[in-house]
Formats: structure tokens, C-alpha cells, sequence
């Protein structure tokens, strides 16, 4: 991940880990993805936007001490739109912005 991630969305991510590790949560499981390329654009510097319906039905949040599942709040969307932003750089395809959406899929 930190080959294809810029820092800004790196440490976006780094963040949600560390609150997890802070709280002794690990997750089991893993989420179901099929991302979908939505726009591509040519320039100095080509972008892509992706868009994906990301699935965690299978993907647990456990306590690292008891090994119990921890609750989630009922509100919680357990499939939701996820999209990404991606810029070339070179002869890779970097993230430069992960969003998590509020919306159902």
C-alpha cells in the first residue's frame, strides 16, 4: 500500500489503524471489492477517479484481548460506496484520495 499511496492518503489511513490499535481492536475477515473505473483523464499528469460498492459483511472488528466481536453501531453500513482518486506518476498509479461515502449500495 505505501508503494501506491500518497502521503496525504496514507496518513488517512495510518490514522484509522492507529485508533484501532490505541482501542486493542484487529479485524478479521476482509471486505469484498470490485472497483470500477469512472473517469480517466490525459495531461501532464493523467488522473482516474474509482468507484467501488465495498461489501464488509464478512469483515469482523474483534477485540485483540478477549477475542470477541465489538459491537458496531446499528446505523453502520455494511455495504457503502467507496471512491478513489488516482493521479500517474511515472509509470504508476498513485492514490491520492480514498473516500469513504455515507451512501448505501
Amino acid at each position: 500500500m505505501k508503494k501506491s499511496t500518497t502521503l496525504r492518503a496514507l496518513a488517512d489511513i495510518e490514522s484509522d489503524l492507529s485508533a484501532m490499535r490505541k482501542a486493542g481492536q484487529v479485524t478479521i475477515g476482509r471486505p469484498v471489492i470490485h472497483p470500477r473505473v469512472i473517469k480517466v483523464t490525459s495531461g501532464e499528469i493523467p488522473k482516474a477517479t474509482v468507484s467501488d460498492c465495498v461489501d464488509t459483511t464478512n469483515w469482523a472488528l474483534i477485540d485483540r484481548a478477549s477475542r470477541k466481536k465489538v459491537p458496531l453501531p446499528t446505523g453502520r453500513l455494511a455495504k457503502y460506496i467507496t471512491t478513489a482518486n488516482l493521479e500517474k506518476w511515472g509509470t504508476k498509479w498513485m492514490v491520492t484520495k480514498l473516500t469513504a461515502q455515507d451512501r448505501a449500495c
